[in-house]
């Protein structure tokens, strides 16, 4: 018997697996996407929180209790001693 061709069950059979590893290849690249997505946005509030701990940070400790800003929370603990607050940032500062 002399086989010169593909039998139909081993075209299935490969077509099945190829579509196997194009599903799983398609399923992982989709979650990687939302990987980078989200490390993205992460480092967008990163740097703006950053950003606004440098502003607070400039502010002299007399000039904290007046300080306002959407993000910043800014709350005087003792009378030299504040807690600083940007977005999920903690920070102390002290007058000293």
């Amino acid at each position: 018997m002399n086989r010169r061709g593909l039998t139909l069950v081993e075209v299935v059979v490969a077509g099945t697996l190829f579509l196997l590893a194009v599903s799983c290849f398609n399923y992982l690249s989709k979650i990687s996407m939302n990987y980078v997505a989200r490390a993205g946005a992460r480092s967008v509030s990163l740097y703006s929180a950053r950003s606004e701990m440098e502003k607070v940070r400039r502010l002299s400790f007399g000039q904290l209790a007046s300080y306002s800003s959407a993000e910043t929370k800014i709350v005087q603990m003792d009378a030299d001693l504040c807690l600083i607050q940007v977005g999920n940032l903690y920070t102390l500062r002290s007058c000293y």
